[in-house]
């Protein structure tokens, strides 16, 4: 028998074999389930010896499904003659990895190499010909020795699992990123049907599960699920998934991911105001921290339907991220852009991005504003975490008195992310000196006072509620946590919860005006929902009968019905003055001790009773930093 006898012999013989003879009771595992075995884990029966490692680069194994090349000699470990050699023919042999078509030693052996490894793999005969051989070189129940090379793959997906389309890897991608429905990418594809070349794009922006690209697009999507930037595929596509009658043999797609779009959303509610949509990759992961100083290339000012804005020219703008020096659209969608990255950004609400810089001082709110932009430019601040002590107490105090001069504005999200962020810092202060403890608690309370107090600008109430929450685990009787608290209550519709609490505003200040309204408030918001919760409880018993309809809580008396349809003074609850919980100090002067940044008392609640909405914005509230905190000595300078 010849050498090419023995290559059709041998190893087609192998995936005769396999799909024969031997069948898949051999191989043990198939596409879909049954066991599958990695380098330490071959089955009893194989056994694998690497004489040459893979280069230091590879790391990757072949699939299922791939088509690998490789070069082999065999032998048999009985005697050790040769029985076949791509080596001896000059020629690799190419085959489809774990689909039986070579003898389930190798489908098995080969899924455990990486590309440039050369290994030895000697086969008990269930793995090999088994009991038949293959006449006349291998005997029956011989156990054979392979060489293997693998010299190569191509990564081969069926995407649908119908054969429909098949997904080759011409060049493999780089980073991590992969994209997904939704998400918008730029791609060239080349579509061929025989010798013909029905469609060619070198560059087009294409949303993933989309019907832009026309009947290919389907198989598109599909395969850039699962590519990386700079990935070459080919795809063969049948009828069903190609151009339909205009291509009725099917056609191959040859496609390449040149950009990922990664569109996210920068506002601070997460509303999808501000929409950033990065067109070219930055460098590395560092992004502009608080306080550091960044440049800003503006490229292109338009509407929403591309009209350029009137008296714009491309500009560079110079900054410190987080101080409010430009508007909130960028400073929102810087904090999350890499050096080098161009992004564009969509802002709805137009005076979000009113930027005198630009000429947009006069954006209005119903004009939605386009911005192309480049971060050319971010100083490298020092990590919080990298900071000393006394370095993190400076560090907090101005960003806390940024996040006030904010608020003063009256740019209360870009506040409150200056709060925020202060918080954070001092999630943790135990191991802290008892000096710097001191001031950074000072500061963590006063920012979380103020987040409460920005929460409730925005009618969060229950972030109000929680920060006010957080401030009271740090000092339990802080008069303006427990009010702040107690409006959050409000605007949450719990009346008899924001009583409660505001009568320990009065326990500690017997005197305050303030706390006072505010209770006749939930008075009158509690008095209401009775009046809801009775006229409820009345529906609900219309069907019961005729006759008087007991109040909640209250039984009708024996022997007959109420003395009339309400039988509630309506005056019990607006007589009364407001009860208290404790005492002043016998002078008509009470113990408040506030802490914060702006006092309880004062003109919180300069306007009409009744309107809740406007009192508990506290739009007349100091935000002023607390005396402790304004002498040199408390600042940690």
């Amino acid at each position: 028998m010849s050498d090419e006898e023995m290559e059709m012999g041998g190893m087609t013989g192998m995936g005769d074999m396999g799909m024969g003879g031997m069948g898949g009771d051999m191989d043990g595992d198939s596409d879909e389930g049954g066991p599958s075995f990695g380098e330490d884990s071959l089955p009893e029966g194989i056994k694998k010896d690497v004489i040459t490692e893979a280069g230091g680069d590879s790391w990757k194994k072949p699939k299922k499904g791939d088509e690998v090349t490789v070069h082999y000699v065999g032998t048999l470990e009985s005697d050790g003659s040769e029985f076949d050699s791509s080596r001896s023919r000059d020629k690799p042999f190419v085959f489809t990895v774990g689909r039986s078509q070579v003898i389930s030693g190798w489908d098995k052996g080969v899924l455990t190499m990486k590309k440039g490894e050369v290994a030895k793999f000697t086969l008990a005969p269930e793995f090999a010909y088994g009991k038949d051989g293959s006449p006349p070189k291998i005997p029956a129940d011989a156990t054979l020795v392979f060489e293997i090379e693998l010299i190569s793959w191509a990564s081969k997906d069926d995407l649908f699992g119908d054969e429909g389309v098949i997904k080759t890897v011409e060049k493999e991608g780089s980073g991590w990123k992969a994209p997904k429905e939704g998400d918008e990418v730029l791609v060239a594809l080349k579509v061929v049907a025989g010798d013909a070349v029905v469609e060619e794009k070198e560059s087009v922006e294409f949303k993933i599960g989309s019907d832009s690209l026309g009947p290919v697009g389907k198989a598109c999507s599909k395969a850039l699920e699962g590519m990386k930037k700079g990935e070459e595929s080919t795809l063969v596509c049948n009828k069903e998934y190609g151009c339909g009658e205009k291509t009725p043999d099917g056609c191959t797609v040859t496609l390449s991911l040149l950009e990922i779009f990664e569109t996210k959303d920068v506002s601070f509610a997460k509303d999808a105001g501000m929409m950033k949509k990065q067109v070219l990759e930055g460098e590395g992961y560092e992004t502009p921290k608080d306080g550091t100083k960044v440049k800003l290339q503006i490229d292109a000012v338009t509407d929403q339907h591309g009209a350029p804005q009137a008296g714009f020219s491309p500009t560079a703008l110079e900054f410190v991220a987080g101080n409010g020096e430009v508007c909130d659209a960028l400073e929102f969608a810087v904090s999350e852009m890499k050096q080098g990255e161009k992004a564009v950004l969509t802002v709805k609400d137009g005076s979000r991005a009113a930027e005198s810089k630009l000429g947009l001082s006069g954006a209005s709110a119903s004009s939605p504003v386009v911005i192309t932009m480049v971060l050319v430019e971010l100083e490298k601040g020092q990590d919080t975490w990298d900071m000393k002590e006394e370095e993190k107490v400076e560090h907090g105090l101005k960003r806390k008195e940024a996040g006030s001069t904010l608020f003063k504005q009256g740019r209360i999200e870009m506040a409150l992310a200056r709060y925020k962020k202060t918080v954070d810092l001092f999630s943790y202060t135990d191991n802290f000196a008892e000096d710097n403890k001191a001031k950074a608690n000072a500061i963590k309370l006063a920012c979380d006072l103020n987040k409460a107090a920005c929460y409730l600008k925005l009618k969060d109430f229950e972030e109000a509620r929680s920060a006010a929450e957080g401030a009271l685990k740090q000092e339990k009787n802080n008069v303006k946590a427990l009010y702040r608290h107690a409006q959050a209550e409000i605007g949450l519709h719990n009346y008899m919860q924001a009583m409660d609490g505001i009568k320990k505003v009065l326990a500690v200040d017997v005197n305050n005006k303030e706390a006072r309204i505010l209770y006749k408030e939930a008075q009158a918001g509690q008095k209401e929902e009775d009046k809801k919760s009775k006229g409820l409880f009345a529906n609900m018993c219309k069907a019961l009968g005729k006759g008087p309809i007991p109040e909640p809580g209250r039984a009708a008396p024996i022997g007959g019905g109420f003395g009339g349809e309400d039988d509630m003074d309506d005056d019990d609850m607006e007589g009364d003055e407001v009860p208290l919980a404790g005492h002043g100090d016998g002078h008509g002067h009470g113990h408040g001790h506030s802490h914060g940044d702006e006092p309880c008392t004062g003109h919180d609640h300069g306007h009409e009773e009744g309107k809740i909405d406007e009192k508990l914005a506290g739009d007349k509230m100091d935000v002023e930093s607390p005396p402790v905190l304004e002498e040199p000595a408390a600042a940690g300078a």
